[in-house]
């Protein structure tokens, strides 16, 4: 399935960026990028069932493509699939909880842990690396 949204991988594993158009999705791309993440897809990400894993991977006309907003279309190394280990909403911030529990989205019936973060929060790169790591408890 096609869906709409940005996506890197982080030691191996797809993260999902999604929401509206022009929320940051490209933008926290490019913060993870900098960080040592790499680009899997910008604007749409072929999503798919294998082997009980939804595996993500970049549609050919998109392979290595990241609009920077300013700058226009860049051309970045990328990785061509990878395993979707987290998918992330950017929302309002007013609609974070402050200590979330944690939460699933599914795809095809196949659950993968859930993240929210705040629409232009200069943080978010870091938040998102302290997800995966697992270093944050989301439960008191």
């Amino acid at each position: 399935m096609l869906v709409h949204g940005t996506c890197v991988t982080l030691k191996g594993n797809a993260v999902l960026l999604r929401g509206v158009s022009g929320v940051g999705k490209s933008s926290l791309a490019l913060h993870l990028i900098d960080r040592g993440a790499c680009l899997l897809a910008d604007d749409q990400v072929d999503l798919c069932v294998m082997g009980g894993k939804i595996i993500a991977s970049v549609p050919p006309s998109l392979k290595g493509l990241l609009e920077v907003r300013g700058l226009g279309i860049c051309s970045f190394s990328f990785i061509e699939k990878a395993p979707l280990a987290l998918c992330v909403d950017l929302c309002d911030l007013a609609s974070l909880e402050r200590l979330p529990t944690p939460s699933f989205v599914a795809y095809d019936d196949v659950e993968v842990p859930h993240l929210k973060l705040g629409i232009g929060d200069p943080l978010n790169a870091i938040k998102l690396e302290l997800h995966m790591e697992g270093v944050c408890s989301r439960i008191l």
